[in-house]
C-alpha cells in the first residue's frame, strides 16, 4: 500500500515532536486505523499551530471559507477512520459534504491545505484550514 498521503500529511501538518509516533502508526496496516483514531481524539495536540489558516465550528459558514473554496475546489483525497470515506477521491466541495456526514474525523488534503474535521463530540465538532505555508 501506498503510504504517500499519509506522510505529506504528517510532515507537513503535525508538529514536529509528535511526527515520528503518528507517522509509524498511519503506515503500519494493522495500526492505520488506531492511528487515525488517536487522531481524531487529539487533534487540537497534534496539528502544528503556525499553519492554521482559519479554525471554529462554525468555519463551514464563514464567507472566507467559501472564497477558498472556489479558488481551490480541485482534486482532493480523504483520511479518516470512517471505512466509508477513508482514501476517497473528490473535490474540496464534495470533500466537505462527506466530512460533514462522517462522525469520525477526517482530514480532506489538497494541494497546498488541508481541512481538518475533529470527531464529532457532545458540543460541537472543531473545523480547521491549514495552509502547508506556515502562517
Amino acid at each position: 500500500m501506498d503510504y504517500s498521503l499519509e506522510e505529506r500529511f504528517v510532515r507537513t501538518y503535525i508538529r514536529k515532536s509528535r511526527q515520528d509516533r503518528l507517522l509509524y502508526e498511519l503506515t503500519s496496516p494493522e495500526k492505520r486505523y488506531r492511528g487515525l483514531s488517536r487522531f481524531c481524539h487529539q487533534t487540537k495536540d497534534l496539528i502544528d499551530r503556525s499553519k492554521i489558516l482559519m479554525s471554529g465550528q462554525d468555519l463551514d459558514d464563514s464567507q472566507e471559507l467559501q472564497k477558498f473554496i472556489k479558488q481551490h475546489n480541485g482534486n482532493c483525497m480523504i483520511l479518516s477512520p470512517d471505512s466509508f470515506i477513508d482514501e476517497s477521491s473528490m473535490d474540496l466541495n464534495e470533500a466537505l459534504e462527506a466530512a460533514k456526514m462522517s462522525f469520525d474525523a477526517s482530514i480532506i488534503l489538497g494541494d497546498g491545505f488541508a481541512v481538518i474535521f475533529s470527531e464529532a463530540e457532545k458540543g460541537g465538532r472543531d473545523r480547521f484550514l491549514l495552509s502547508e505555508k506556515s502562517i
